[in-house]
């Protein structure tokens, strides 16, 4: 039998859109102050810095295979997560966020200061 109760209990659950919409804004603008203020004309080869952490001469040099590909990862994330439907999908689904931007920042740190 279906339980009337069910769909309420799951909006009960979930997170509002418009706190993930905030949660996920604000830990983009962190990690993006925590690269390189100076460098904002940049900002759109961000996403590099993900590849970087593995191989910073693919990162350089990988063309843009590369660079489509560290964006669709994000994008991929960024669907998973605004679709995820209880508190815990969510929760996880941002602490993959945080590790992936962690890495990013990472990775452009080592692009921009070579050791």
């Amino acid at each position: 039998m279906i339980d009337p109760k069910s769909g309420e209990s799951q909006k009960r659950n979930s997170v509002r859109l418009c706190y993930q919409i905030i949660t996920y804004v604000a830990a983009w603008i962190v990690a993006l102050l925590l690269t390189a203020p100076s460098m904002w004309p940049l900002a759109y080869m961000f996403p590099l810095g993900l590849v970087a952490v593995i191989n910073r001469h693919l990162a350089n040099d990988g063309g843009w295979g590369v660079f489509i590909g560290c964006y669709v990862v994000y994008l991929v994330h960024a669907f998973f997560y605004f679709r995820s439907k209880t508190t815990l999908q969510t929760a996880i689904l941002y602490g993959v966020l945080v590790i992936l931007l962690v890495g990013n920042v990472a990775g452009c740190h080592e692009m921009i200061h070579p050791h």
